[in-house]
């Protein structure tokens, strides 16, 4: 899959409240989106969003963490092909 059919997968997952898969999803996109500042972060909001929905304390740490590093790090890129 593409950056997007993983976000737009991962929401979807999100909307019948399976957090885990949406999770994995938005994981998916982090590693394809990675070279694009804006899908980079994008990605971590939305596994953020799905850590804490599923209350699990681990992944919202470790997607705070990231996400933080990740906005002073990144640089734009351009997306893979």
């Amino acid at each position: 899959m593409e950056y997007d059919q993983e976000m737009e997968a991962g929401q979807a997952r999100m909307a019948v409240r399976d957090w885990a898969t949406g999770y994995q999803h938005f994981r998916q996109a982090h590693d394809l989106g990675h070279p694009v500042r804006g899908r980079h972060l994008t990605a971590h909001r939305a596994a953020l969003k799905a850590a804490r929905r599923a209350r699990h304390p681990g992944r919202v740490l470790y997607q705070l963490v990231f996400l933080g590093f990740a906005s002073i790090t990144s640089r734009d890129g351009k997306p893979h092909q």
